[in-house]
């Protein structure tokens, strides 16, 4: 699995930079660890990083067209669906996308012209990653156990399962939900992408699954640096494997812990900032759901 602003980012990087016609130039450590849709929102220009030329896959991997992950380039891949007559009062447009860096995330140059209305456009360079080999897309599961009677008449209270891992950007254990990436050789699409990731981190299988965005969206921005996005899916009463049955992990998943927690303690767990972003995203829009259904207060 791989997490950022779902539970993984990068190693290390080094930054010194100098303002000059309107860019940040930065100094690059490349990251020694493999992180999921974490980005760097610099603004440099190309010449400041170095690496080898993309390869004809990769460039055919921008504008692949799949029935659950519609790519695109364009500015309007992200606005949920809707055509961006560029109401603002510039006009901006893509005019180069070029790869400068590629290892598990894929870091771009892109240049963009902005248009003003009456006056002269210009471009400016912004760092821009991504995964293209996952379709830029990725899924997030939220497991949901709801409240049951036991005997004696108490009632175990409704939970969540939640895995703990090392996430190298800020060095320490943080919590998420099942996070993973879109693998069109494994996954028909996402939602089958969410159930694999549960699988494999929480070790959890079935339950009812429930999109938590219209199927036709074309997915949540993983953050404003970043040409990922990513579906939320809640599942409902998810079991253990009945036969003992043990997904194989990632290699860099080494450091799960799994555990279930109640509602409470999960809010308590955003309070804290202790739970990546495209988990606190998708336990929103989840616990609604759940409440809608009558299967939370």
């Amino acid at each position: 699995m791989v997490l950022v602003a779902g539970s993984t980012l990068l190693h290390r990087f080094h930054l010194s930079s100098r303002k000059g016609n309107s860019q940040l130039v930065p100094r690059l450590l490349v990251p020694t660890a493999r992180p999921f849709g974490v980005a760097l929102a610099l603004g440099m220009s190309s010449s400041s990083l170095s690496g080898p030329p993309a390869s004809a896959e990769e460039r055919a991997s921008l504008e692949v067209t799949t029935p659950t992950c519609v790519l695109s380039t364009e500015s309007t891949s992200l606005t949920n669906g809707l055509k961006d007559s560029h109401p603002w009062h510039q006009r901006f447009d893509i005019v180069d996308d070029k790869i400068v860096h590629r290892r598990y995330v894929t870091l771009y140059d892109r240049v963009v012209r902005f248009t003003p209305e009456g006056g002269e456009p210009h471009t400016l360079h912004y760092d821009v990653v991504g995964h293209p080999a996952s379709c830029f897309s990725f899924a997030v599961a939220f497991p949901f156990h709801p409240a049951t009677a036991e005997a004696g008449g108490t009632t175990q209270v409704a939970q969540v399962t939640l895995v703990r891992e090392y996430a190298q950007g800020p060095h320490r254990l943080m919590y998420c939900l099942p996070t993973g990436g879109y693998d069109r050789a494994k996954h028909a699409d996402l939602r089958e992408c969410a159930r694999a990731e549960m699988a494999e981190e929480a070790m959890l299988y079935g339950g009812e699954v429930v999109s938590l965005l219209p199927e036709d969206h074309p997915g949540q921005s993983e953050n404003k640096w970043s040409r990922n996005t990513f579906k939320p899916y809640l599942f409902i009463d998810p079991q253990p494997s009945p036969n003992g049955r043990m997904a194989t992990r990632d290699e860099e998943e080494h450091t799960i812990e799994v555990s279930r927690v109640t509602i409470p303690d999960l809010k308590q767990l955003i309070r804290n900032g202790e739970l990546m972003l495209p988990s606190v995203y998708t336990t929103l829009l989840a616990l609604d759901e759940l409440q809608r259904r009558g299967l939370i207060p």
